[in-house]
């Protein structure tokens, strides 16, 4: 069993070139799907829930495709929160690392000093619990946007396998 990751990751391989695998999800986009929007580019795929049903926490799909010399096509996919989600919680996290790079710093000046040790820990203590809980966001929010990660890959699967 595989720890859970911040963002999901999958890798299959078709026996189709990447253009056919990209007109057929083209395709799919333009028939007429209540959940899924995207664009598609020759090597990239960009699935995401439609504005109606779309929360904050609602997923972003992006799919790589990589010819193989056989003939072959490999799918990498990964799950990942709006961009703008993901680079607010890449900063908050950056935050509670400078802080807490500061916390202790303040906690190691204060015991070389033989200052207030219990006010310095505490404020390390609290950055490194704040460092936690936001990290522990991105899988609170990828198990509530988990059904929405199901339909942007079956979408996937099926534009894909679908002749």
């Amino acid at each position: 069993m595989s720890r859970p990751r911040a963002r999901p990751r999958f890798t299959f391989e078709l026996p189709l070139p990447a253009d056919d695998l990209s007109a057929r999800v083209r395709a799919a986009l333009t028939a007429q799907n209540a959940l899924v929007e995207g664009s598609v580019h020759p090597r990239t795929i960009t699935l995401w829930v439609t504005p109606g049903h779309r929360h904050f926490w609602s997923p972003h799909l992006d799919a790589q495709l990589t010819e193989l010399p056989d003939g072959r096509t490999r799918v990498d996919g990964v799950f990942a929160p709006h961009p703008q989600i993901w680079t607010a919680f890449i900063g908050v996290q950056m935050l509670f690392v400078l802080l807490s790079i500061g916390a202790g710093i303040f906690l190691i000046s204060q015991l070389t000093l033989d200052g207030n040790v219990t006010l310095a820990s505490l404020t390390l203590l609290a950055m490194l619990v704040g460092g936690g809980l936001s990290y522990g966001a991105a899988y609170i929010g990828q198990g509530i946007g988990s059904e929405q990660m199901y339909e942007l890959r079956s979408f996937l699967d099926a534009a894909l396998r679908e002749p």
